[in-house]
């Protein structure tokens, strides 16, 4: 009898767990937009995104490679802006099968080559409401040569993220001076891509996990921009055949290329912006099929992405 009892005793808790369990597999729906509901890039905008491959050796034509770095560059040569604006890789999506997934997953799942890449930025699109078009693949191998192309980038980073660097396999000569404490350094481009890897570690802003990755992130771009703010033409066309060398894909034609070379130009020095998508308390944490994803509030991120690159402004004389 006392046997029996226990049994009905486990069961009613397993049953009792049971909707949790469901509720941990079952995220709220997500509210992705159609194609004809996708609001019209405003003219004067360009959206170029970039796309870094968890790898220091991509190979798009192999299965297993995942989107870990995702930024939108965005510049609207009217109001004289350049805009960042980060993705976490690990929030939950709405495959464009209908199926729950993780950002950073969308390209592996879908195919390799251009028709993986082309389903990530139709999920990006639908989500936040963007048109965007034009986009650039890199490893993190192609990062390094291009960091290091511009003479390395100065970083201020805390007494926790310079005791990680230092110990990490790196060179004494990765950063200028060498790593003692928090402070400012020149990084090399090696130490940069272990900088914006770092996860496990806050940053300046406390942040860690995804959220402190994808600030990182912009930090290393916003640092490269302020390098390139005296860049001369030539200087540019030589880092341009920097970049070419350095990408794993893009679907830029080299009339484009030279188009948005002729836009850096006539932004440079300007300020750089940046937003991270989500933004902070439209996030949590679900498990979904055994995934860590962070579901959320795309309706908010939407109108607040787009608050964020259609700010106010004013053109004077």
């Amino acid at each position: 009898m006392k046997r029996l009892i226990a049994v009905m005793m486990v069961c009613i808790c397993l049953f009792a767990a049971l909707p949790a369990a469901l509720a941990a597999d079952q995220p709220n729906p997500i509210p992705v937009l159609k194609p004809e509901e996708i609001y019209k890039t405003p003219e004067g905008i360009h959206h170029y995104m970039l796309i870094c491959i968890d790898s220091w050796d991509a190979d798009l034509r192999k299965s297993g490679n995942h989107t870990d770095g995702m930024i939108l560059v965005t510049v609207d040569e009217y109001a004289g802006r350049v805009m960042l604006t980060s993705f976490i890789r690990d929030m939950l999506i709405q495959r464009p099968d209908g199926e729950f997934g993780r950002l950073n997953n969308v390209m592996d799942f879908f195919g390799r080559g251009e028709k993986g890449i082309q389903a990530l930025i139709d999920t990006l699109n639908t989500h936040f409401n963007l048109q965007i078009e034009k986009y650039i693949v890199v490893d993190f191998q192609q990062v390094e040569n291009i960091i290091d192309a511009v003479g390395g980038v100065d970083i201020e980073i805390t007494a926790r993220e310079a005791n990680y660097l230092r110990n990490y396999p790196l060179s004494a000569s990765a950063t200028t001076p060498a790593l003692s404490g928090g402070g400012t350094y020149h990084f090399t481009g090696h130490a940069a891509v272990i900088y914006m890897r770092m996860r496990k570690v806050a940053n300046i802003e406390g942040e860690t996990q995804d959220v402190g990755r994808t600030r990182r992130a912009r930090i290393v771009l916003t640092m490269i921009a302020d390098q390139l703010k005296d860049i001369s033409y030539d200087e540019a066309m030589a880092l341009l055949d920097v970049v070419l060398e350095n990408t794993v894909l893009t679907n830029m034609t080299t009339a484009e290329v030279m188009e948005a070379l002729t836009l850096a130009m006539k932004m440079k020095g300007t300020e750089v912006e940046s937003i991270r998508m989500p933004i902070d308390g439209t996030y949590e944490l679900v498990p979904v099929s055994s995934m860590a994803t962070q579901q959320i509030d795309f309706i908010a991120n939407r109108e607040a992405l787009w608050d964020f690159l259609e700010a106010p402004f004013v053109v004077v004389e």
